[in-house]
């Protein structure tokens, strides 16, 4: 398992760079080689170009598509991107929906050019980042973290951010399984990574806050050697304070550490 840094920023070119080798021992990765554009993305998932002028396409069915995040992939097979974007999940309020859909287009670096290896317009679906129904924020400062299964899947968490009322925030880390052959990205759930409620907190009387104040780490750990097509557990760790049964705060510990196992019926982690 590795940690994976980046920052896609709004540039017209993705620079996210998240290192993992699907077969074999990947060849460094080329830093000046950036993925396709933005617009090149949502043109390969709506099927039309983008519009300039919002940096946003539309599907055949008129709900405006925004790119979302983006991951370039070394490996021996060659240099691989996956852009991702979302939409109003299909019968939600295109201006402010409580789901979206997750759509992903999926290029590898052949004969010094980006070239289209597969489109999914719908790999899952996800909860919105606050009540304007944005998409969550992806933590680009943090990366994503990854393993490679069997040498043709991967699993990778993406840590989100989302914004409730009077400035809280919660952590989650979205699941997501990639296969090179075929080419297919599939969303495996999310699992929470704790939140800030701080900013809830009255301190003009000099009171301390009592509101916690954590951050969840992601571990993919290694999947059972006797299953060897079993997704592997992950474990999300906490740093930071939580509330105890008492309702005082105290230092998150090791107690407060979960363990997700792929749930086969539900096609998630839990």
């Amino acid at each position: 398992m590795r940690r994976l840094g980046g920052s896609c920023g709004r540039s017209a070119h993705l620079g996210v760079v998240a290192m993992l080798a699907l077969a074999g021992s990947p060849a460094a990765a080329d830093p000046d080689l950036v993925g396709p554009p933005r617009e090149t993305v949502l043109a390969a998932i709506c099927g039309s170009p983008a519009r300039s002028e919002s940096g946003t396409c539309r599907m055949k069915d008129g709900r405006p598509v925004e790119f979302w995040h983006g991951a370039m992939i070394p490996a021996a097979a060659g240099t691989w991107f996956t852009g991702f974007a979302t939409m109003p999940a299909p019968g939600e309020d295109a201006d402010a929906p409580d789901r979206r859909t997750v759509a992903a287009a999926t290029f590898a670096f052949e004969d010094a050019r980006w070239r289209l290896k597969g489109v999914q317009t719908e790999i899952g679906r996800i909860g919105t980042g606050n009540r304007n129904g944005d998409a969550p924020e992806v933590d680009e400062a943090f990366g994503a973290v990854t393993r490679p299964v069997n040498r043709v899947r991967l699993v990778m968490g993406l840590r989100l951010t989302s914004h409730g009322a009077a400035g809280a925030r919660s952590f989650s880390f979205l699941l997501l399984h990639f296969s090179r052959v075929p080419v297919r990205w599939s969303v495996a759930g999310e699992v929470p990574a704790g939140s800030d409620e701080t900013a809830a907190c009255d301190t003009d009387g000099g009171e301390p806050c009592r509101m916690g104040k954590s951050e969840g780490r992601l571990e993919i750990l290694p999947e059972e050697s006797f299953r060897p097509l079993a997704w592997p557990p992950v474990r999300v760790t906490l740093t930071g304070t939580v509330l105890g049964e008492d309702g005082k705060l105290r230092p998150a510990t090791g107690r407060d550490a979960r363990t997700y196992a792929f749930d086969e019926a539900s096609g998630a982690y839990r």
